[in-house]
């Protein structure tokens, strides 16, 4: 237990009770697991009645923009995934959420342009909520999903983006889990406070839209944008 503490970097002055390991969607936890602690009565606390939880977020502040002078997108829709349901083991949007991605299919190439690569995390025993958030736009514009980085590998996308030049003055949507949303935004090059960090539990309509100059490798242009719905 102790080495599985440690590789997750919690650091307990004192556990006086178990745990319960549950699992749980990467947005709202670990990257692999939910590690839920009571430190009450000494039996293992169900998730809704915990006393503490430890979910790892990125805050923007620990990452600094990658370099893009050689070129990069002309522009990034940075976007959570649409809503999910209550229940901790369920991998897949809620109805809400399904209704959500299918108005994004039009309300994105209306209102911010139509993108010409989509990308989502990869599908995790977890989650596969970002791929079917961004589903619908692909199907609408005959895009295919790029889904090759897991939710902890946000620091080779950005890598990735700014290094391929088959990106270059291209426009790309990133659909992700809200807890890598802000280090994301960072490594983008986005100001801090420009971004919300940490991204809120319940905001599912908050679209971070990137505008670059691919020529030039200064800082994008950052707006929020509220979907209407």
């Amino acid at each position: 237990m102790t080495t599985l503490l440690t590789s997750r970097r919690i650091m307990l002055g004192s556990l006086i009770a178990g745990f319960l390991a549950c699992a749980a969607a990467p947005d709202a936890a670990i990257a692999d697991a939910n590690f839920v602690f009571a430190l009450t009565a000494g039996v293992p606390a169900l998730k809704g009645g915990c006393t503490l939880c430890w979910r790892t977020r990125e805050s923007g502040a620990n990452f600094a923009p990658l370099e893009h002078a050689n070129g990069g997108p002309s522009r990034i829709i940075l976007m959570r995934h649409a809503d999910k349901t209550d229940d901790p083991n369920n991998e897949d949007l809620s109805e809400a959420g399904m209704a959500r991605a299918e108005r994004l299919a039009t309300y994105i190439p209306e209102t911010l342009g139509k993108p010409d690569y989509i990308i989502a995390t990869s599908h995790s025993k977890h989650s596969n909520r970002p791929r079917e958030t961004v589903a619908p736009l692909a199907n609408a514009l005959g895009l295919k999903v790029q889904h090759d980085y897991e939710n902890d590998e946000f620091e080779d996308l950005v890598d990735e983006i700014f290094s391929n030049p088959e990106y270059k003055g291209k426009t790309l949507v990133i659909c992700w889990h809200h807890g890598k949303l802000p280090a994301i935004a960072a490594l983008l090059g986005a100001a801090q406070g420009s971004y919300p960090d940490p991204w809120p539990e319940d905001a599912y309509n908050l679209i971070l839209d990137f505008r670059y100059d691919p020529n030039s490798g200064s800082a994008p242009t950052v707006t929020r944008v509220t979907e209407p719905f």
